[in-house]
């Protein structure tokens, strides 16, 4: 196994010294553009993460998350704006994000494994990187692989493999830690195993900025986030508080044949508020928008006992298709700029 290199040899910061803007925050992005030639990824992206959050990037492939992240951790140097991490600016230097000075660590989308290397030895390499990492086989054991610890990385299987690409930005131990689209490939057992281990570091102070392309995993993990689309931020947020803004409440659909039942409901909820739809089978329906769903259900099981009744509560997809105007993000191969 590899040895743990002595804190004289591990790698220097390449941030200058703190400042007291943004000293509360883990990260703090100012005005950031990312070009490739004349194409622009990012343009003019700004937020900020405070200490023991997690921040996600939603959006397409293609969105700009992978380019943000990349200027965010150091690995390419953005057209225009400010990147600070922990409070310190980070100066032009040798790029690779995840050896700044042990304040941040990065799991990108697309990278590989050392193949002729067994997990304890890959996480071996990484832990000498660090000045204060994690023990590996706690880590090993944390992340289910503890069978597979003397097992190569070519032996593994591609949920093991994307487990060991997470825990190669965890052993670092450090107060922020990047992570590009970490669950993709992981069957759903493994996916809310791999939450379940972002929580738990998170439980102990760690920070998280997490791209995703995934709603359920939006909503599960981040509190806050932000909608990139186009290269642009169009909106950030607690998921809650997206939601809230972009959409237009609860939509109550009502299946019945019942005589003057969808008069009555505009005359109630008023004729802006109901809509009809077609109807399957011949059965007249229509919708109602409603912020409070539950008082319209009661209102129309009063009043139709027989009804076919749904309510569809606003969801972080449709906030996403609201701010987007798209077919919502896909989870299709590909690596973004």
């Amino acid at each position: 196994m590899f040895r743990i290199a002595e804190q004289s040899e591990r790698p220097k910061s390449s941030i200058s010294e703190e400042t007291e803007e943004g000293a509360s925050h883990a990260l703090a992005v100012g005005g950031l553009t990312v070009r490739y030639g004349d194409f622009t990824a990012v343009k003019d992206v700004e937020f900020t993460v405070g200490r023991g959050e997690v921040f996600g990037l939603l959006g397409r492939n293609g969105a700009g998350k992978t380019s943000t992240i990349a200027a965010v951790t150091g690995l390419l140097r953005p057209a225009q704006g400010r990147v600070s991490v922990l409070g310190r600016n980070v100066e032009d230097g040798p790029r690779g994000g995840t050896w700044l000075g042990g304040a941040l660590s990065l799991q990108p989308q697309k990278t590989s494994l050392f193949p002729r290397l067994t997990v304890e030895e890959t996480l071996g390499m990484w832990a000498s990187l660090y000045p204060d990492p994690r023990p590996v086989p706690a880590l090993i054991e944390e992340l289910g692989l503890a069978e597979k610890a003397r097992t190569r990385a070519a032996k593994l299987s591609g949920g093991q493999q994307q487990r060991l690409l997470l825990a190669t930005a965890l052993v670092g131990n450090t107060p922020l830690v990047v992570l590009d689209e970490p669950t993709t490939g992981l069957d759903p057992h493994a996916r809310r195993d791999a939450w379940a281990v972002i929580n738990r570091a998170r439980s102990r102070g760690t920070t998280f900025l997490l791209s995703t392309h995934a709603m359920e995993e939006a909503e599960e993990m981040c509190d806050r986030l932000a909608i990139l689309h186009e290269g642009r931020l169009l909106t950030s947020g607690s998921p809650a508080r997206i939601v809230r803004d972009l959409t237009q409440g609860s939509t109550v659909t009502v299946r019945s044949d019942q005589a003057g039942l969808a008069e009555a409901a505009r005359g109630h909820f008023g004729a802006d508020a109901v809509h009809e739809r077609a109807g399957g089978g011949g059965t007249p329906r229509f919708s109602v928008a409603t912020e409070r769903p539950e008082r319209a259900v009661a209102w129309f099981e009063e009043r139709a006992p027989q009804a076919d009744i749904r309510v569809h509560r606003p969801t972080l997809e449709d906030a996403f298709l609201a701010a987007t105007g798209t077919e919502g993000p896909r989870a299709s191969e590909g690596s973004e700029q």
